[in-house]
């Protein structure tokens, strides 16, 4: 997700494995099912892919009941 990394997948991000850390961060908040779930606001989340890695966060915690926003 960096923008430092000038080898990063811009068009598929959720296929770079390197960017595979926001499923498992998505995995851990679905098993631990916290009250309160804080992202850190990346900049690129929302450049890459038209926002996919942002949509894709939203999308999870929405399907976990969260209320979610960009």
């Amino acid at each position: 997700i960096s923008g430092y990394n000038r080898f990063r997948n811009v068009d598929s991000p959720l296929s770079d494995e390197r960017n595979h850390q926001i499923v498992i961060f998505m995995d851990i908040v679905k098993f631990l099912k916290p009250k309160y779930v804080l992202m850190e606001n990346v900049v690129d989340l929302l450049k890459l892919d038209k926002a996919s890695l942002g949509r894709y966060a939203i999308s999870r915690l929405g399907h976990m009941k969260y209320q979610a926003r960009l």
